[in-house]
């Protein structure tokens, strides 16, 4: 039997006496909703309880508590004084917390700082100043790995303007690591350019590796190792693949931002899966004027921050654990697990069926939107939209059943705007195909309505053009 509204706010009352004001709170919003004036004016002393208590939390060193009840004051009562003076102090905590994250040489854990501080609709002027430095910083460090130093030592120095005049011991520690990672680069590179030139090839293999070494993602020095490589293999012996060698790499990764440049031909094609062979787990999907996306082909797909040799399909830029979370695919559907902070529609939850649309949370601020856009098929789409991002720019991370389907409509996986109709890439027995109804290029080579795709390559028609890449397992 429903209780009489007498009674229910006669119990939120003993609930605000007894320091329990989230149960005030439930008991009081259905009253409030139906236009009961008592109820909406003990409202007012549920944002004060709530207040109260996230100033315990403080004390006691819970900010994220406080942040919470501060929250759920500011929706009740945003006016109330106590509540902005409270909003105050945790905003100069959070920005503390961000500047000594910077000083410490964590740009992640910064980033993932200012994010909270955006959503709560804190917005502090040296805010901008801090995430600007945070992007900076790992911009920095992925030119750096791209072998772009100077670069990477242009944006340190606006890493350093922003933190000055506080020291900042991690920068100082990064700075000199680079500089020294610049030097052995040069001196590899100028070394391996002489010897590739020269045709010595065990000379600029060796000074391949060392460039390597110094910058990983350098496409040159990759593209010379391998040429090496094969140079100084016996005639009829097996070409060179980076799965062979201990650093399983790229030898031509896909440029980091593709999708407003023409994509160029891939040296070297294998076939995707070949026969007798197990398909990769992933692979890239650059779209010409569309972007790009990682393809995640397994039925069990794991998420968590991005960190050498990390063991996860997905890695991210984010505050998680380096095996935070696990999207299985079945019959039913998907499933989200994780041991860690995990939240859908804002609910924590430890395992939970997705649907469309629902939004992930992972970890206190990396969240993506969840996509089944194609009714008749399994395969699915996440949206990051937090902000956090992969090794490599995409725009999104689609989970890949047994088609993927791009085109100009709403009800497609991937869209491809300029197509005249639908593209299916589909797996088959020795890997992956493509299927158009109209005429396209393979590699440069023609073909109509269908044809196999090889890992990696290009596919060119009169109104599209992308490709597919191989991952490596540093993404």
């Amino acid at each position: 039997m429903p209780l009489s509204p007498w009674l229910m706010l006669r119990q939120a009352r003993d609930a605000l006496r007894l320091g329990r004001p989230d149960e005030a709170h439930r008991l009081l919003a259905p009253l409030v909703a139906e236009g009961y004036r008592k109820a909406a004016g003990l409202m007012r002393d549920v944002a004060k309880h709530y207040v109260q208590r996230a100033q315990r939390h403080l004390r006691s060193e819970n900010v994220e508590g406080a942040w919470q009840d501060l929250l759920s004051a500011e929706s009740l009562d945003a006016a109330d004084p106590q509540a902005g003076q409270l909003r105050q102090t945790l905003t100069r905590l959070a920005l503390a917390e961000c500047r000594a994250a910077l000083e410490a040489g964590n740009p992640v854990h910064a980033l993932n700082v200012a994010s909270r501080l955006r959503e709560r609709l804190a917005r502090p002027p040296e805010l901008d100043k801090l995430e600007s430095a945070a992007q900076n910083w790992l911009l920095a460090a992925e030119q750096a790995d791209r072998g772009d130093f100077l670069l990477a030592l242009g944006n340190l120095q606006k890493v350093r303007s922003a933190l000055a005049p506080v020291p900042a011991t991690g920068l100082d520690r990064f700075a000199a690591d680079l500089a020294d990672r610049h030097e052995r680069f040069r001196v590899a590179l100028s070394h391996l350019n002489d010897s590739a030139e020269n045709k010595r090839y065990r000379e600029a293999h060796r000074w391949a590796e060392e460039a390597i070494a110094a910058a990983p993602d350098h496409r040159e020095a990759r593209a010379l190792k391998a040429k090496a490589w094969e140079s100084l293999q016996p005639p009829g012996t097996q070409s060179y693949h980076p799965e062979d060698t201990d650093e399983e790499f790229l030898l031509d990764p896909a440029p980091e931002k593709p999708s407003k440049l023409p994509i160029a031909r891939p040296a070297k094609s294998t076939m995707l899966g070949g026969p007798g062979a197990p398909l990769p787990k992933r692979f890239f999907l650059w779209i010409d004027n569309v972007g790009g996306y990682l393809v995640c082909l397994g039925s069990r797909v794991t998420f968590g921050q991005a960190v050498a040799d990390g063991p996860v399909d997905v890695p991210l830029f984010a505050d998680l654990s380096r095996l935070h979370a696990e999207l299985a695919r079945d019959g039913e559907g998907y499933i989200l697990e994780s041991a860690r902070d995990v939240f859908v529609n804002g609910a924590s939850v430890p395992r939970a069926f997705l649907r469309p649309g629902d939004r992930l949370t992972l970890g206190p601020t990396c969240q993506m939107i969840f996509h089944q856009p194609v009714p008749i098929s399994p395969s699915a789409r996440l949206e990051l939209v937090s902000g956090h991002r992969l090794p490599l720019a995409v725009d999104g991370i689609i989970l890949m059943a047994e088609s993927l389907i791009l085109g100009p409509g709403p009800q497609v996986h991937v869209p491809l705007p300029e197509a005249p109709g639908n593209v299916v890439l589909f797996r088959q027995k020795d890997g992956l195909g493509v299927r158009f109804a109209g005429k396209f290029k393979v590699d440069n080579k023609p073909h109509e309505t269908k044809a196999d795709l090889p890992l990696p390559s290009v596919i060119v028609a009169d109104d599209f053009t992308f490709a597919l890449e191989p991952t490596g397992p540093r993404l």
